[in-house]
């Protein structure tokens, strides 16, 4: 019996969520195709069907983190005028501070293998470098656009690592600077 689309997708999800909770919860090194197909009350096999190899399913990790992100920056880049200096940063700090980090094992999780293979940052580093074009192209002083976008990534990273030191009342705070850094002086 094939199964619907659908239930190929939710497997691929429990799959992708399982790898993460192993990594974070045991290590790297307890990271096998095994292990995975437990945790996700699959078989290896179902697995393997969705994921040829370990690498193969800590790449689609890092694919699933940023097409969320992604999804979530679209989002909030329909919202924001275009065309206006710091549009963009906008919607990117809107999303950082936005995104409720329902899974926050998924950052250290792909930390972890990325320190296994450097070979995987690639794939990261790409994500960043269009990150960092879309900021310095973004109408502002490329430096305070770097320095904007370097803060908001600090914020991602502290809080997905479980070290956000920040209350409530001064992540607020920080939120409106660097909001209010987006904006040109004659821009509301």
């Amino acid at each position: 019996m094939r199964k619907t689309k659908e239930e190929a997708l939710r497997t691929r999800e429990s799959v992708l969520k399982a790898a993460a909770q192993i990594i974070n919860r045991l290590g790297i090194s307890a990271f096998t195709i095994e292990a995975v197909a437990h945790e996700a009350g699959v078989t290896k096999g179902g697995v393997l069907h969705h994921f040829p190899s370990k690498e193969a399913l800590i790449t689609g990790l890092i694919d699933q983190v940023i097409e969320a992100f992604n999804a979530h920056l679209a989002h909030e880049l329909q919202a924001e005028p275009s065309g206006l200096p710091g549009h963009w940063l906008r919607a990117y700090i809107r999303t950082i501070f936005s995104i409720q980090y329902e899974d926050k094992n998924l950052i250290p999780a792909l930390a972890a293998a990325v320190a296994a293979d450097h070979q995987l940052l690639d794939r990261i580093r790409l994500y960043f470098a269009a990150s960092q074009q879309a900021a310095a192209h973004d109408g502002l002083d490329p430096a305070q656009a770097t320095i904007i976008r370097l803060a908001v990534d600090g914020v991602v990273f502290a809080r997905s690592l479980g070290v956000d030191v920040l209350d409530q009342q001064t992540s607020q705070l920080v939120y409106d600077e660097l909001f209010r850094l987006t904006r040109p002086a004659a821009q509301p």
